[in-house]
């Protein structure tokens, strides 16, 4: 009886280590279609998408934690596609895993621009919103899961592995929740890794404040009621987002 609840635990924790969701991003210090790194800061707005959605994100060439030394199958990797014709600029962000197969494509962001900067940064602005919410993908790589014949060692590892389960699931379920830590002029609203997503300045009105987010965008921050809301211009269009923050 023993065998069978053992040999049931270890395939329950080898199901459960290939099911772990991606947490890591890995962006480009350059893109290909460039001649220097960082080029209008674009590697940089792209860095702080992916963080805004809840990812630790590291440029190539960064010092890596431990499980990406060992795995660089325990990231994806975003790159961008630029296809320009004479008189438009046009970017596709794109999600690979590391065997570079094409996760998602982001929609072709189009800009006519006559200013390479504000072109290039208007396409990337666009073409990174498109994948808000959508980078939700389980990895289909699991690092090999060491058995021991040693019986307690197996059951052990198992529940390591099952209380894992519970606190990713439990993160996911809360992925949205900010935090709201105070400094010399506001707030900054962190997530649970955690990245910076919001930063805040107060005004002469309570409860309403200045806001960036990112190099994404910026707008007001503002309490109504018992709930929190954020609102700024997209393409000419107000666009107000109720926020999950615990201050």
């Amino acid at each position: 009886m023993k065998k069978i609840v053992l040999i049931i635990c270890f395939f329950l924790s080898i199901a459960v280590h290939s099911q772990e969701k991606y947490k890591y991003v890995i962006v480009p210090k350059q893109f290909s279609f460039f001649n220097e790194p960082n080029k209008f800061n674009l590697n940089s707005l792209t860095k702080s998408f992916f963080e805004s959605e809840g990812f630790t994100v590291f440029f190539e060439g960064d010092d890596l934690p431990d499980i990406l030394v060992r795995d660089r199958c325990n990231a994806l990797y975003a790159d961008a596609i630029e296809n320009n014709s004479m008189f438009a600029t046009k970017i596709v962000i794109q999600v690979k895993d590391c065997q570079n197969k094409i996760l998602l494509n982001s929609l072709e962001a189009v800009s006519r621009e006559k200013s390479l900067e504000k072109a290039y940064v208007q396409v990337f602005r666009e073409a990174l919103t498109s994948l808000k919410g959508k980078i939700d993908f389980e990895s289909r790589f699991s690092t090999p899961v060491t058995t021991n014949s040693n019986e307690t060692i197996a059951i052990s590892e198992a529940k390591v592995l099952s209380n894992n389960v519970v606190a990713i699931t439990q993160e996911t379920s809360n992925k949205n929740l900010l935090f709201a830590l105070p400094t010399e002029n506001g707030f900054k609203l962190v997530n649970a890794v955690p990245n910076v997503i919001f930063e805040l300045q107060k005004t002469t009105i309570s409860d309403l404040y200045l806001a960036e987010r990112g190099m994404l965008d910026n707008g007001i921050f503002y309490k109504k009621g018992e709930k929190y809301f954020y609102e700024y211009y997209k393409k000419g269009k107000l666009i107000i987002e109720n926020v999950e923050v615990k201050f």
